[in-house]
């Protein structure tokens, strides 16, 4: 497979995500990126071992229970 380069709204668009969550994914260190100038380039190699690797759903875990929660059932 050809490992071509891509702009970051070629990138956005493979991975279904906005510009901003791309340039956010490079700062965080979770996605490589090469600067050209004033542009980043990507590996479509990167992007697809990215876009296959498990992502957290965010939000709390399902067995949380607030700190009232908790009081109340004191």
């Amino acid at each position: 497979m050809e490992n071509r380069l891509m702009t970051s709204g070629e990138a956005a668009t493979y991975l279904e995500v906005s510009r901003q969550q791309v340039h956010r994914l490079v700062q965080a260190g979770k996605l490589r990126a090469e600067r050209a100038g004033e542009f980043l380039l990507f590996e479509r190699g990167e992007l697809e071992k990215y876009r296959s690797t498990p992502k957290s759903k965010g939000g709390r875990p399902k067995n949380y229970a607030s700190p009232l929660a908790r009081t109340a059932l004191a």
